[in-house]
């Protein structure tokens, strides 16, 4: 394997600057001053909730 063969297969399967869109989201980790804020800005609250292991393993 050569590096440019390397570099090709990388390009592939790395995330674009807008598949990263979502890193640029100011998450917050209190939920009473997020909705305040919210509240404030008049902007919606988005809850992302889950149960378990973030990467889906047991």
């Amino acid at each position: 394997m050569t590096l440019d063969t390397l570099d090709q297969k990388m390009k592939v399967v790395l995330p674009t600057s807008e598949e990263e869109l979502w890193l640029q989201i100011p998450w917050r980790t209190n939920i009473m001053a997020a909705r305040l804020e919210a509240q404030r800005t008049r902007k919606p609250l988005y809850l992302w909730i889950m149960n378990g292991n973030p990467l889906g393993c047991v």
